[in-house]
């Protein structure tokens, strides 16, 4: 169970160090060389939703062990498997694992701790 919630955490952490990229230097994630306004804008979107859920799936195994700690992973999961779905769409095959990864982690989660 420790090394499941370590995994967690550094999934958690590893969720939140991406959104606060795509925030802060969005053509990071999207390979380009100077970011659009569009690019900066939805790098701030991504950044909104991803640091709070990020927040969420590190707090919410240990905070709240039980239904509402697995619902919380449960959308941390959700989430990931839409980042999923956009990494196959755009052909992007590190954000495919990397998100696939952080999916099982917080399902696996979620499942042990509810």
């Amino acid at each position: 169970m420790n090394l499941l919630l370590g995994a967690n955490t550094v999934a958690a952490v590893a969720g939140i160090g991406f959104a606060l990229v795509g925030g802060v230097r969005p053509a990071a994630l999207s390979e380009s060389g100077t970011p659009t306004a569009g690019e900066r804008f939805y790098g701030w979107m991504y950044a909104t939703r991803g640091v709070p859920l990020g927040v969420a799936a590190l707090v919410a195994p240990l905070a709240w062990p039980g239904p509402a700690g697995s619902l919380i992973l449960s959308a941390a999961a959700a989430a990931q498997v839409g980042d999923a779905a956009i990494g196959v769409a755009t052909r992007k095959w590190t954000m495919i694992a990397g998100a696939s990864l952080l999916t099982a982690i917080h399902v696996a989660t979620a499942a042990a701790t509810a």
